[in-house]
């Protein structure tokens, strides 16, 4: 069996670090890294799906990363999928993934937890247990590590159930210690073959589905205050320019909003908020562990904190100084965001994200985005006014009952806030993809045909300041049927992996063609995963539950296409409204 020092001798003396690109993807020796003396420890790899760069940008994996090194017991350690060069060099070489900690090959360790982000990394799952020589069936494991998955793709397991010993589902925090500890209390059942034992035990845990045990029902696992679980004072920091390369801190989790296409806001609910001083004090610990010149407050919202004003007047002074800038994922659609938004701007201009959606009223009415035309261009025209020269805005196409008129909307609102007097107006239309755990999920997905056809309407938009940038039609029908996908889809993923799938979600390593013959030799028919769903329709998801009711999801589905909104969330940890009382998590409860 290989070593730790053959990986590291290989890496050192083989040259082969000038022969891939980005080489310090694979070297490790990050600033702030946890080493420990592996010995009489169970071993967990935290693995990313994809390069570096992204999986390093991923904050779950470091909150992960950072609790379970808090128990002296367990060593977690992290691997990345390596880039199609580097993984040609290690096979050839006979080198397994290993641990960026302690080149440690992934098959040694006691569970190999991998990240479920979004479903075009599904290919690249398949190709991370090959190269580590784990057996990419989990009927076909024996005394092999545990394989766990985890993340908002878990809320529907089934294409990928026949990969994964278990799935987290829920706040990780919660679960996967637990996990932990049962495999070290029993870690005798799994080196025995005896695995079977150990994944009965495994899923008596709240949050934890084992799909080679059956369709039973699982409830999320769900923190109640994001203060119980202190924020990283040292965070890693890579030797490279990632994807999002600066200090990243969750400020909040869930969203008080009530979108209807969004499966975010409905899986991490309820809103939990971490408070002004212990984000104040977290701020001057992560700045001085990590000379970062940006710090971005992450959430699904967070403009929506409810004390967003008070937080940002504290925190601008410490920031300030050092000229370290402050980012926001997006920007509220109100005056008030703008406010706060050229308060932070005051530093240094990191750009201005708005959201509509749609273009139409009639349709943000359906998908239940409250916000008028007349709350945006006060927005834009304030933006202007505090300075801005560019603004980027976020749409769909393709969202149910959407019309011809419905698309000429965008181009025409498109065009109005250039008028503004911006220099450049940068519009991204996505295709909409229906999600399960949302009341869309029973919504037909439009064909790649209708999908050109209708992005066609936009790309008028094109020049005179205002660029576009469109999703790519034949991608999104693919992302569209493993979203909502059950186990024959998931043996169509193997067989696209094993006919050359691989970083699907980079635009120029998608291959449709692979997909189309995958599907066709699977039996798996495009339409039955794209035409929708009757609300009486069994699910294949419906065994899971995020503590949201389906019967919500009906009625706020019958809303929408009367074209009804729903008010939003009221409070913060609210257990009062429509979704939050069905969670039962007890919360303190701060007005908004």
């Amino acid at each position: 069996m290989i070593n730790s020092d053959d990986i590291r001798k290989w890496l050192v003396s083989s040259g082969v670090l000038n022969k891939v690109g980005k080489p310090s993807r694979y070297i490790g020796k990050e600033l702030n890294r946890v080493i420990k003396d592996p010995d009489d420890k169970l071993r967990i790899l935290l693995s990313f799906p994809d390069t570096y760069e992204v999986g390093m940008s991923h904050l779950g994996l470091k909150i992960l990363y950072k609790e379970l090194n808090k128990t002296d017991e367990f060593y977690a350690e992290r691997a990345y999928l390596p880039w199609k060069d580097m993984i040609e060099e290690m096979i050839s070489a006979r080198i397994p993934l290993y641990s960026m900690e302690t080149y440690t090959a992934a098959a040694q360790f006691d569970i190999v937890g991998i990240t479920l982000q979004y479903e075009l990394c599904y290919s690249n799952v398949l190709a991370l247990l090959e190269l580590a020589g784990i057996p990419i069936l989990q009927r076909e494991r024996t005394t092999e590590p545990i394989v766990l998955g985890g993340g908002p793709c878990s809320t529907n397991p089934e294409p990928m159930a026949d990969y994964f010993d278990a799935f987290v589902i829920g706040d990780g925090e919660a679960v996967t210690p637990q996990i932990c500890i049962e495999v070290r209390e029993n870690i005798e059942l799994l080196r025995s073959g005896r695995r079977r034992e150990l994944l009965e035990l495994l899923s008596k845990i709240q949050g934890v589905y084992v799909p080679s045990l059956g369709r039973r029902k699982v409830v999320k696992a769900v923190i109640a205050d994001l203060s119980d679980y202190e924020i990283d004072p040292s965070p890693l920091v890579p030797y490279m320019k990632t994807v999002h390369d600066r200090a990243v801190m969750e400020v909040m989790r869930g969203c008080n909003r009530g979108c209807r296409f969004c499966q975010a806001g409905m899986i991490y609910r309820p809103v939990r908020e971490r408070g002004v001083d212990e984000l104040r004090e977290s701020v001057r610990k992560v700045l001085k562990a990590t000379g970062y010149d940006e710090l971005s407050f992450l959430s699904l919202s967070t403009m929506d904190h409810s004390s967003i004003d008070v937080l940002s007047e504290e925190i601008l002074p410490l920031l300030e100084p050092q000229r370290v800038a402050l980012s926001l994922p997006s920007t509220r659609i109100d005056s008030f965001g703008v406010e706060i938004a050229s308060q932070i701007a005051s530093i240094r201009k990191t750009g201005l994200t708005f959201a509509p959606e749609a273009g139409s009223q009639r349709l943000r009415n359906v998908i239940n985005k409250n916000v008028s035309e007349d709350d945006l261009m006060a927005t834009v025209k304030a933006a202007k006014n505090s300075g801005w020269q560019r603004v980027k805005l976020y749409f769909m196409v393709g969202l149910p009952t959407e019309r011809d008129e419905d698309l000429e909307e965008i181009v025409r609102l498109a065009r109005r806030v250039k008028a503004v007097g911006f220099k450049e107006v940068s519009v991204s239309a996505a295709i909409f993809i229906p999600k399960p755990h949302t009341p869309f999920q029973f919504s037909p997905q439009i064909s790649e045909v209708e999908a050109s056809r209708r992005l066609g309407i936009l790309r008028k938009l094109s020049g005179r300041g205002i660029q576009l940038s469109c999703h790519d039609p034949s991608s999104s029908t693919v992302e569209g049927v493993l979203s909502r996908g059950d186990r024959k889809v998931g043996r169509a993923i193997l067989r696209a992996y094993k006919s050359g799938a691989i970083f699907d979600e980079w635009n120029e390593e998608f291959d449709a063609s692979i997909w189309q013959e995958a599907f066709k030799t699977e039996g798996v028919d495009v339409q039955d995963y794209m035409k929708g769903y009757s609300t009486q329709d069994e699910l294949t998801w419906d065994h899971i539950s995020l503590g949201i009711s389906k019967r919500f999801f009906i009625e706020e589905y019958e809303k929408a296409l009367r074209e009804e909104t729903t008010g939003d969330c009221r409070w913060v940890g609210c257990t009062g409204c429509a979704v939050c009382q069905t969670l039962n998590v007890t919360n303190v409860l701060r007005k908004a």
